[in-house]
């Protein structure tokens, strides 16, 4: 009854053979005949594909020649369902196909107009990802969108939930199904020589990628070191993972579906992400830029990470959308009997335990890990940045590292306003060696009014005083922020003396502050 389309030749990767081979193999579990139609018939794909009747497309490079055999085909042997997984075949040839009165599933990730009467793409963008594809597709196509109909090996639909990760520290490395894996090679070079000696590591190498002796090198000098090669299912080394580092693709939702933490990154345009997004996975560091010069940056990253696994993890429990494994068998149910279930996501608060209350709309919250990223997006705001003495946008790679070695106390004031609760400010301070206080504040989205940012510096200032009754405030301010000036004046600032040693302490907690700055200070016992 089904046919697969796969544009294997001109789709390099592993991805699309491997999510069309467990489908097919959910649809046969479901007493369906499935043929798989190639551009190639690699002998990869032969053994992908042992179960199933092969055949190859000769004309794939002229779409309307492919889609003229590919129907030929399937009214030959009385098929009435042709599924597409392509980044190749677009919608013309979609139209071409639907002339002849067949049934048309279509796999995407891109957000492309299609002609068909499923489409699936279980890429989570959000509270967006139900309404993706409005108006690219017509009202009568079911769409299965979303993590519920994620296409990974039946084995992910168990989680060893008695193994320790950290038992055994182990790191995964893997670009996917190909990439340049003198990525890799240069990662695992600039880690701690202690890093490389002690830990670990499993690095796969996939059947597209190139430069594979760089990999093979580094095995022959470390015996802990081992390749992970012609393997088609990695589940059993996710599981036994502590880490795992490499390209955002599919091993996002398997690293989600066996709870692995994970430092990502994107070597194509489509693993491109919005962390925002990523975040309801639990899935907190990655990287959407690589560069050259980001590599030693990253190997630092990953040198942290393994002396955070605790926090980590920790942020895995944090998932809002979860991955069990049954996209297929979900996606195959749907196919057959034409009526797509229930596919709603967990939800659950992330608040911090932490909180005081200011006012029934405003409430101060104990900023923990989950706010990795929004505090540097909240830091990098032009509002914010040109007012600091250190003006550059903060790199995520250098963010990062900051976050998990940084002792600020951080707090977020959020404000609600019906049913919806926005962040506001970032509040921090931090005492010094010498028994100082210093701290600030930032906005999180848009300029707050003066009674908020009384509001939050008088809460800043009281707390602090029942904490550190004795401990003196030092602050920089810049002269062009007649505001928070004005408003540091009326809860009390003064200037600080430059022949004081509350002036030397400030230069040396803001090195970089200048003749731009005004130094004030405040005096708990003086209040």
């Amino acid at each position: 009854m089904f046919a697969i389309r796969i544009t294997n030749q001109q789709d390099l990767g592993l991805g699309h053979l491997m999510r069309m081979k467990n489908l097919a193999v959910a649809l046969k579990n479901q007493q369906q005949n499935v043929h798989i139609i190639l551009d190639d018939n690699s002998r990869l794909c032969q053994t992908l594909f042992s179960d199933f009747l092969i055949i190859d497309v000769i004309n794939y490079d002229d779409y309307q020649a492919d889609a003229y055999s590919t129907v030929n085909y399937l009214q030959r042997n009385q098929l009435s369902h042709l599924i597409i997984d392509s980044y190749t075949l677009g919608i013309e040839y979609e139209q071409l196909i639907k002339q002849f009165g067949l049934l048309l599933t279509v796999i995407d990730d891109n957000e492309r107009p299609h002609d068909c009467d499923f489409l699936i793409d279980y890429r989570w963008v959000g509270k967006k990802t139900k309404s993706r594809y409005k108006g690219k597709v017509s009202d009568e196509c079911l769409r299965l969108l979303g993590p519920n109909y994620c296409i990974l090996s039946p084995e992910y639909q168990t989680v060893m939930e008695d193994f320790d990760k950290e038992s055994e520290v182990t790191v995964l490395l893997s670009l996917g199904g190909g990439g340049d894996l003198q990525i890799l090679q240069k990662i695992f070079s600039n880690l701690k020589n202690e890093t490389k000696k002690n830990i670990q590591f499993k690095i796969v190498i996939g059947p597209y990628a190139t430069n594979k002796e760089a990999i093979y090198a580094i095995s022959e000098e470390y015996k802990n070191v081992y390749i992970v090669e012609n393997v088609i299912c990695l589940k059993e080394h996710y599981d036994k993972a502590s880490l795992f580092i490499g390209a955002l693709g599919t091993s996002l939702y398997e690293c989600v579906a066996t709870k692995t933490p994970s430092i990502t990154f994107a070597i194509e345009k489509n693993q491109n992400n919005d962390v925002n997004v990523l975040e309801w996975l639990g899935h907190y560091l990655h990287l959407n830029e690589i560069t050259e010069d980001v590599l030693p940056q990253l190997s630092k990253l990953i040198d942290m990470a393994l002396c955070q696994l605790p926090r980590l993890n920790a942020l895995i429990a944090t998932k809002r959308v979860s991955i069990d494994g049954r996209g297929a068998e979900r996606i195959a149910r749907v196919l057959i009997d034409r009526k797509i279930e229930d596919d709603g996501f967990n939800s659950k608060s992330l608040d911090s335990q932490n909180t005081w209350k200011l006012t029934d709309e405003v409430t101060i919250k104990a900023a923990n890990d989950t706010h990795i990223n929004s505090y540097l997006a909240a830091r990098n705001l032009p509002s914010n940045s040109e007012r600091m003495t250190v003006q550059n946008n903060i790199q995520p790679w250098d963010h990062y590292l900051w976050w998990f070695r940084q002792s600020r106390s951080n707090f977020v004031l959020t404000e609600r306003k019906g049913e919806i609760e926005s962040r506001r400010l970032y509040i921090w301070h931090k005492l010094s060696v010498e028994g100082y206080l210093y701290g600030g504040w930032f906005v999180c989205d848009k300029d707050v009014s003066l009674p908020l940012a009384m509001l939050a510096l008088k809460w800043q200032l009281e707390f602090c005083k029942n904490t550190q009754p004795n401990a003196i405030w030092l602050a920089v301010i810049h002269k062009d922020n007649k505001f928070v000036n004005l408003l540091n004046q009326y809860m009390g600032f003064t200037e600080t003396a430059r022949d004081s040693q509350e002036y030397k302490i400030t230069q040396k907690l803001f090195p970089l502050a200048d003749e731009q700055f005004n130094f004030v200070m405040w005096d708990p016992n003086a209040q």
